[in-house]
């Protein structure tokens, strides 16, 4: 008895640790991304702008294309979303806090899957809309501030950062699936408390289960 409670003790304090750890990977994550993200948009808004390339759109065609942008940075979200979650369940992790702690905030309160799911893919959408603010208050405030910025230049600007981030979403997705691929999640999944399930949604142990009943229930065909 005494040692069953030395062994749940143990185990509780372990388990603390790997939350602590899957946060502050969560962290350095975000920070890294954050930075990442804006960095890469902006350059593509710079480079969109002085390339000149939409000079000769007038202003209802660019605006038809700055929402085409927002669609193209919504499909390459879309993607990163499915990615964010399968790195929340498979290790503990996320590249985005707010999105971790939506998740956390639901699995505490015993909710579905599902219902996971949404809380943080909910919160990693409102956190990057959130960062779009900046991105509007620099462009229509630069017009304000200099002659040499024109309304027209703010727009093809946004234009320009909204195609950063999809390509940098899609990109981020894609290594996201690739480390999760890798054999490494496995050990971050172990550290984050999360991995219970493959990637058909089964725990580990079911498919296991599974496989050792199909074998002693069907004949192996060379003994036969």
């Amino acid at each position: 008895m005494i040692v069953g409670r030395v062994a749940a003790r143990r185990a509780s304090i372990g388990s603390g640790d790997h939350r602590r750890a899957a946060w502050v990977v969560t962290g350095l994550a975000t920070a890294a991304s954050t930075y990442a993200l804006d960095g890469f948009a902006v350059a593509v808004g710079a480079l969109l702008v002085a390339s000149g390339a939409l000079a000769g759109l007038g202003r209802p065609l660019l605006l038809a294309f700055l929402a085409v942008t927002y669609v193209a940075w919504a499909a390459g979200m879309r993607v990163n979303l499915a990615a964010n979650w399968a790195l929340l369940v498979r290790t503990g992790v996320s590249t985005n806090a707010l999105s971790k702690a939506a998740h956390d905030i639901a699995r505490a309160r015993k909710a579905r899957p599902q219902t996971r799911r949404w809380a943080a893919s909910a919160a990693y959408v409102v956190w990057e809309l959130a960062k779009e603010v900046p991105y509007y208050a620099g462009a229509f405030g630069a017009t304000l501030v200099t002659d040499a910025v024109s309304g027209r230049d703010a727009i093809v600007f946004l234009a320009g950062t909204n195609l950063g981030a999809a390509v940098y979403e899609y990109g981020l997705a894609c290594a996201t699936r690739l480390f999760l691929g890798s054999g490494r999640a496995s050990v971050a999944g172990e550290g984050g408390g999360e991995l219970r399930t493959t990637h058909d949604g089964r725990p580990p142990g079911a498919v296991r289960r599974g496989a050792q009943l199909r074998h002693r229930v069907v004949p192996d065909l060379d003994d036969s």
